[in-house]
């Protein structure tokens, strides 16, 4: 018989060991929920990263959220947001919290992010925090049919001006001209597309096919060209008769004309798709840099910094958007100009001397002496856009003889100093001869001017052992020519090899060999020989000045190369310059090629006042027939200061 203390006892015992046993279960008798912020944290977590699948709540499942999620998120690209979460409060018997979660968005380089802060309810549901869901936890006030987007605003590129101030490259009108598909029937379009070529003079063919391969209500580009070209103005009538022919005007960052100064100035079209991947980040499809040139070098100066705003898109059912709002916004910086020191009458003229030139590259350089500013730079048609005024590369031939003089100079050779001047000469081999049409009356021992004036080549070469390669080498630097610059262009300031090769160095003394040289090069040799001391070429205004050469030029070593000058003109290869006022001169014709007999360069060079002019042309018979033309065109119609 159990007595009743015993129950008592049995009681108590039993009832601890339920207890015992229900704590560890696990059991809740006494256990406290789970803190409201470990749920927060994973929300802040699936928000920054795009999936909430980890997350419980109300009012949506993980799998919808993330879904609107991915779709909110598209219209950002790669960009994703840092969600931290700012505290956690609870109410109501700790079965209701609310969590502030801290958004921040770092949409650009500066140090201003898109901030926001939520507030997000959560409520305690069998021991599990279910976050109240809200489009607004996204983004502030966003709605269920809204998205996001980020939109750059570049400002308007900045302009490249003249030294006073002039637009050279700017903003300039210009109408593309296509076919517009959807005011067209079936089958009209290949008619059309061969009509609208036939106008615009563009392979018919080829924009046939292209209009086919385009979309039935596609707007399809044939011709992008200036609102002021003939071609357009003079054939509207005729583009606006062919059915579904559409002229859309649009501003673009153009040059003076087509062909003013291409290979400096450079263009600008649309970023490619390596441009946009090696930018990291910087550049998007659309955007517009520059791609060759000055527009290129400079390219983060001219298109300064997109401005950019983040909007909620809200769209209809065929995915156009029908409402948008702004939720942040930065403001674009506008780029800087960029001053050059072309002078657009000079360069006008340049062009207009070279503009007959198709059939092969030619080239004309002019440079300020006193300063070295670059004033006129242009190729002609047959140079198909190469940069030969600054970066050519080519024998320059007889020109090299004012470095040659300069060497000879420094052994003690002043302008009267004779040199045997023979028909030919032999160096190791090698038969070095005149120009065909060298005077008889001015062989044998001539005085260094004459030889210059007339360009006697063996007269030059008779030196090699007297002059060294190092001596022709240090002459061509202290005349602007050979050292290695690190230019504010593409540019080439010639070079003077080396060699041990005795051949080689004789050929150096009238600019073969492996001489080479732009008109660039030449133009600056003329320019210090005329001021007496190193030019440096100058294109970039405010660009940092460039070192001087390792053994300067003395201005009495000058003053006798300018005599020598002076008399190409006064009786030299250069009389044909006389007619406008050069003072200074020098021709050269170079051999290249394989043909036989080989074909030449031919160079003229010629100094007027303060200016210093090179032309070039690849293949001519010598420089005055080949490349003087050019200086006299160019001087007729450019009136000196």
């Amino acid at each position: 018989m159990i007595t009743g203390t015993r129950v008592r006892s049995l009681t108590s015992v039993t009832l601890a060991a339920v207890l015992f046993s229900s704590i560890g279960a696990g059991c809740s008798l006494f256990s406290q929920p789970p803190p409201p912020g470990d749920a927060a944290q994973a929300l802040a977590a699936g928000l920054a990263t795009g999936n909430v699948s980890g997350v419980a709540f109300s009012g949506t499942t993980p799998a919808k959220a993330t879904a609107f999620l991915t779709s909110v998120y598209k219209g950002m690209g790669t960009l994703r947001p840092k969600v931290t979460v700012a505290g956690v409060t609870t109410s109501e018997g700790s079965e209701k919290a609310t969590a502030t979660l801290r958004t921040v968005w770092d949409v650009s380089d500066s140090p201003t992010d898109w901030t926001y802060e939520e507030k997000v309810p959560m409520t305690l549901v069998d021991d599990t925090w279910r976050v109240t869901w809200s489009p607004r936890i996204v983004a502030p006030d966003l709605a269920a049919d809204e998205a996001l987007t980020l939109k750059r605003v570049w400002p308007k590129r900045a302009d490249i001006e003249d030294a006073s101030g002039g637009k050279i490259m700017t903003e300039r009108e210009v109408s593309t001209v296509g076919l517009d598909k959807a005011k067209l029937g079936a089958g009209e379009a290949a008619a059309s597309a061969r009509a609208l070529a036939r106008v615009l003079g563009i392979d018919a063919q080829a924009y046939a096919a292209k209009v086919a391969s385009a979309g039935a209500k596609a707007f399809v580009p044939a011709l992008t060209l200036r609102a002021s070209d003939p071609a357009l103005t003079r054939n509207t009538g005729r583009i606006d008769a062919v059915k579904g022919a559409l002229r859309l005007a649009s501003l673009q960052v153009l040059a003076p004309s087509r062909t003013w100064a291409a290979p400096i100035l450079g263009n600008v079209s649309e970023a490619t798709a390596e441009q946009i991947t090696a930018s990291k980040g910087v550049l998007a499809p659309g955007d517009s840099v520059g791609q060759n040139g000055l527009q290129y070098r400079y390219d983060a100066q001219l298109r300064g910094t997109p401005g950019l705003s983040v909007l909620a898109l809200k769209k209809g059912a065929d995915g156009s958007v029908i409402a948008k709002r702004e939720l942040f916004a930065e403001e674009s910086k506008d780029g800087q100009p960029l001053k050059i020191t072309l002078d657009p009458k000079a360069q006008s003229a340049a062009e207009a001397a070279l503009a007959g030139q198709t059939q092969r590259p030619t080239a004309l350089v002019a440079v300020r002496v006193s300063t070295g500013e670059i004033l006129a730079a242009a190729v002609g048609p047959g140079a198909d856009g190469a940069p030969v005024a600054l970066a050519g590369k080519a024998a320059p031939g007889s020109t090299f003889k004012m470095v040659s003089s300069l060497a000879l100079i420094r052994k003690g050779l002043n302008a009267d100093s004779p040199l045997p001047c023979t028909q030919s000469l032999t160096v190791n081999g090698r038969v070095f001869a005149n120009y065909t049409d060298y005077p008889k009356d001015h062989f044998g021992n001539i005085p260094l001017k004459t030889a210059l004036a007339f360009s006697c080549n063996t007269a030059f070469i008779s030196q090699y052992k007297t002059v060294s390669q190092d001596d022709l080498i240090a002459a061509a630097q202290s005349l602007g020519m050979g050292d290695k610059l690190d230019l504010p262009f593409t540019g080439f300031v010639g070079s003077v090899p080396t060699t041990d090769n005795v051949v080689e160095h004789a050929a150096s003394f009238i600019g073969q060999g492996r001489v080479e040289a732009s008109p660039l090069t030449m133009a600056i040799v003329l320019a210090s020989a005329m001021k007496g001391a190193t030019v440096r070429p100058k294109l970039v205004v405010g660009s940092q000045d460039l070192p001087a050469p390792a053994t300067p030029l003395d201005p009495r070593e000058a003053e006798v190369l300018r005599q020598e000058l002076r008399e190409v003109v006064a009786v030299g290869s250069g009389r044909v310059l006389q007619q406008v006022g050069v003072e200074y001169a020098k021709t050269g014709t170079a051999e290249f090629g394989t043909d036989n007999p080989p074909q030449t360069h031919t160079w003229m060079v010629a100094g007027r006042g303060d200016i210093a002019i090179a032309a070039y042309n690849e293949v001519g018979d010598n420089g005055v027939t080949g490349s003087a033309p050019f200086i006299i065109s160019f001087l007729k119609a450019y009136n000196l200061r």
